[in-house]
């Protein structure tokens, strides 16, 4: 047996490890019996070379699948503050096997299910979720959107992976003890940082660009590859920054957030523009002929229900809806 294979019945009781070192109750994550149970991971762990080989490659699927180094994945994988869903989610994946796992990661259209699959908060198209992180801080996710939650005794990281959150800052309940230096809270996204100062804020990500909005109090961007200052932008302003610079601010539009209260608001909105947005919520292909592309619309539309809106575009727009099937519609010109 080479040096690399691993028994199929190592790679279980592996995946078995994986799930018992992370309780269903988080608050058991410091009791007696987690303590024990992690001396006997501990001490399988140590018991046969196969057990360690084992044990990294769940490491380096999770790093894969999260987008970290495989040495770090190795050192968070059995942290108590590991999440109970990811722990399942990737025990799934490892049953799954490596074949499954390589093949939806580079389909196109599997992409976006791996990002929500590997993170630890994550909604579906047409779904929103709202969550309250360790320290307070509260976040609501748009529809198609993933986070990872990164809480250390340095530092307060939220890691949007795609989609869009609007985050409410909290004080942080746990200063450093010799300073009572607060450790910051930020954002990141493919393009850089978005750094909280005690605020209400949005965050999407785009692609090469995130934008943000800020609905109260203050944040920093901080492109990824930037060599100017972080530019700060204050309440009712928005912005975006790409991995080498930042745009300058701008006012920011009343219905930036309108989606967190299930709403989509145009005002004069083109309607390519409109219904390029409204398929974020709605599954399956969404499109707006070129023919209609520049028709305007304005008013405020639930998102809950996606066919209602449509239906509405008609009556006060000269177009017409053609369904090839239920899941790709077409908005285009009355003919």
């Amino acid at each position: 047996m080479a040096s690399t294979d691993i028994p199929p019945a190592v790679a279980r009781q592996a995946v078995q490890w994986l799930l018992q070192l992370q309780p269903e109750d988080e608050s058991q994550s410091t009791s007696g019996d987690a303590q024990r149970t992690r001396q006997r991971w501990q001490s399988w762990l140590a018991a046969d070379p196969a057990h360690a080989r084992a044990w990294q490659r769940i490491a380096d699927v999770d790093g894969q699948l999260r987008g970290v180094p495989p040495a770090v994945a190795l050192q968070t994988l059995a942290a108590p503050g590991m999440h109970r869903r990811r722990a399942v989610r990737l025990a799934l994946l490892l049953t799954a096997g490596a074949g499954a796992l390589v093949a939806a990661r580079q389909s196109g259209v599997g992409a976006q299910a791996w990002q929500q699959v590997a993170a630890d908060l994550s909604t579906a198209t047409g779904e929103r979720r709202a969550s309250v992180l360790p320290d307070g801080t509260r976040i609501q996710l748009n529809t198609a959107s993933a986070v990872d939650v990164r809480y250390s005794s340095t530092e307060r990281l939220i890691v949007l992976r795609a989609g869009e959150i609007l985050v409410q800052s909290a004080p942080d309940p746990a200063p450093d003890a010799a300073t009572g230096t607060a450790r910051p809270l930020r954002v990141r996204t493919a393009d850089g940082l978005v750094r909280a100062i005690g605020t209400r804020f949005t965050v999407r990500q785009h692609d090469g660009r995130t934008a943000v909005g800020v609905l109260q109090g203050a944040v920093e961007l901080i492109p990824a590859e930037g060599l100017r200052p972080p530019l700060r932008l204050h309440a009712a302003e928005q912005g975006h920054f790409s991995r080498h610079a930042a745009s300058a601010a701008q006012p920011l539009h009343e219905a930036a957030s309108a989606w967190s209260e299930g709403m989509l608001v145009a005002d004069d909105m083109p309607l390519a523009d409109f219904i390029a947005e409204l398929a974020r919520h709605r599954p399956g292909v969404l499109r707006c002929a070129p023919e209609a592309a520049g028709l305007r619309v304005s008013g405020s539309y639930p998102l809950a229900d996606t066919g209602r809106v449509l239906g509405a575009l008609t009556l006060s727009l000269p177009v017409q809806i053609h369904a090839r099937t239920r899941w790709w519609v077409t908005v285009e010109p009355r003919g």
